[in-house]
């Protein structure tokens, strides 16, 4: 592994090692902000659901080399369209690039159907993904399940 992250002489000065290769924090490092958020939002709210569930159906089938997306279902399973860890990366880095987010590459182990992977695009698109916490507990007066006598009130 050292040597992986050492340059080489023998081969620095390729020029598709060096774009490969570019350090982050350079021009070339970042990625513009998409257009698929501007256009989401001159979509109605109750558009863009179908829009983003239509950009993935079609960026499945591209994937699994289909020439359309009728056989892409939107409740039909990853797995059950063909996908393996090979597509799956390829999936992830094609949405990656759409959608300029950063995406993990269990995505389509994640949300497993494109219906469930076009809500979660959604949601980080516009930001309104929920933050998880855990549920409050009520406080100790409130979980009684007996109510008190009226001698102790």
């Amino acid at each position: 592994m050292f040597t992986a992250l050492r340059p080489s002489p023998l081969v620095g000065d390729l020029p598709a090692l060096r774009r490969a290769t570019t350090p982050t924090g350079t021009e070339h490092a970042a990625l513009p902000e998409p257009a698929l958020r501007q256009r989401l939002a001159g979509l109605s709210p109750t558009a863009r659901p179908g829009f983003v569930l239509d950009l993935v159906r079609t960026r499945v089938a591209a994937v699994l080399g289909h020439a359309g997306t009728s056989d892409i279902g939107a409740d039909r399973a990853f797995s059950d369209l063909g996908f393996d860890s090979l597509t799956t990366v390829e999936l992830r880095n094609t949405l990656t690039a759409t959608t300029g987010l950063k995406l993990p590459a269990t995505l389509v182990y994640d949300y497993p159907t494109p219906t469930a992977l076009a809500d979660f695009l959604l949601g980080e698109l516009l930001g309104t993904l929920p933050r998880w916490t855990w549920p409050a507990r009520p406080p100790p007066a409130a979980r009684r399940t007996t109510t008190p006598s009226p001698s102790s009130a």
